[in-house]
């Protein structure tokens, strides 16, 4: 079985790493899949594409909600368990929203997916601390975040093709049947992460107490809202992918790839990367260097864009280069960030996820009307996610001897 093996400091392997991005992936994908249906929908449930598009909103906000919850709720019952409970309610959840027969029936439902999807995301963070450390950790983020990043991509594509050979019902066929093969896989192909003996008990007043030691950590918050923004800056572009493909860079519908694609390239070869150059540089000054990459860069781009409007394959620049920053950055932090917390890391990696799922929320609702249009916003409002996470990061750095003493955890990065 994956994960049976607890020796300490052992190397991640791929097949694990694979693993944990299939079960991380139902997130992206139940966000994504349908919404190449929405207009086919707005018309069956007699709606607009505005009241449509409620369903993803009240979606991605149970699912930041929720995350908040599932690490401490893991930590309690246990890795395994809290993923399986977690993909059958949302296997459910696909199959009442098929027999949806109005908008706030498919909304109850979409609510329900979000909350059970946040299980995925959030628990495999703390299954990679609890069998990896240090650069191990941040390596097995990195191959994580390398199947991870394929799903955003490919889920407009077999969404569009289920829908155009079926009907939007099938795309929740294919989500519900996809949470089931992943509880299956967990029952049957991985092992327990967290031993009995390292359990907490799920007390509301302990855990209100936990959480209020978390948010108040120095080192921990600057950390994870360091990594929320990192997330903000390329989820911005895909938050906004139908203005920015259509709008900004003159392309059609049917031209949705020739965006996806190169900016999961981009993600992908970060990713892969980080796992190789973890090992040969230092992690810490790594994050630094590429906070201050990316914010130079990202200025770069809103001064050619603004002062000489150029147009695709140009716009496509600026997405490629924060996306490949962002995920050669993003394992290390997110590995380190829960250092912290040796006994509680499901309550610390619920966390750290709220705010990247609050990022995505956040760039649908402030930045997106904001940015509509220009591509010189969009890439001025990287610009500002990249400085943002440079001055967190600092911060973080500054408190963290100081936490990990406290903590009695040595540096493993």
């Amino acid at each position: 079985m994956l994960f049976a093996d607890d020796r300490p400091n052992r190397m991640p392997t791929k097949l694990e790493a694979a693993a944990l991005g299939f079960m991380s992936s139902l997130g992206p994908l139940s966000v994504n899949a349908y919404v190449p249906g929405f207009h086919i929908m707005a018309e069956e449930f007699g709606t607009s594409l505005v009241g449509i598009t409620q369903s993803l909103t009240l979606n991605l906000l149970a699912f930041a909600l929720t995350t908040l919850l599932v690490g401490a709720l893991s930590d309690t019952l246990g890795r395994r368990r809290t993923i399986i409970g977690g993909m059958l309610i949302f296997a459910v959840a696909s199959f009442g929203a098929i027999v949806s027969e109005s908008l706030w029936a498919l909304c109850f439902w979409r609510i329900l997916q979000g909350m059970s999807a946040s299980v995925g995301q959030v628990v495999t963070q703390a299954m990679v601390r609890d069998r990896f450390s240090g650069r191990h950790a941040a390596t097995m983020n990195g191959l994580i975040l390398m199947f991870f990043a394929i799903s955003p991509a490919v889920a407009p594509v077999i969404g569009g093709y289920l829908i155009t050979w079926f009907s939007w019902h099938a795309v929740f066929v294919f989500l519900g049947c996809y949470a089931i093969l992943i509880a299956g896989f967990m029952t049957w192909g991985v092992a327990e992460t967290l031993p009995l003996e390292e359990r907490r008990p799920f007390a509301p007043k302990a855990l209100l107490s936990a959480y209020s030691a978390n948010i108040t950590h120095k080192a921990f918050m600057a950390g994870a809202i360091a990594n929320g923004f990192c997330f903000m800056g390329g989820i911005l572009y895909s938050a906004g992918a139908a203005d920015y493909v259509i709008t900004i860079m003159g392309l059609d519908v049917d031209d949705f790839a020739l965006f996806t694609i190169p900016t999961t390239i981009a993600t992908l070869l970060g990713s892969w990367a980080a796992a190789r150059l973890v090992y040969r540089f230092n992690p810490r000054k790594t994050v630094y260097l590429l906070a201050v990459i990316a914010t130079v860069l990202a200025l770069i781009v809103t001064t050619i864009d603004y002062v000489w409007h150029p147009g695709f394959p140009w716009l496509l620049v600026g997405p490629c280069l924060f996306w490949f920053t962002s995920s050669l950055a993003r394992p290390v932090v997110m590995a380190m960030n829960l250092d912290y917390f040796p006994t509680n890391r499901g309550l610390a990696a619920s966390i750290q996820q709220f705010f990247v799922t609050g990022s995505f929320a956040f760039c649908t609702a402030v930045w997106i009307p904001i940015v509509m249009g220009h591509a010189w916003r969009y890439a001025f409002v990287t610009a500002f996610c990249g400085f943002m996470m440079l001055v967190l990061w600092a911060y973080a750095m500054r408190h963290r001897s100081a936490a990990l003493k406290a903590a009695g955890v040595k540096e493993t990065i």
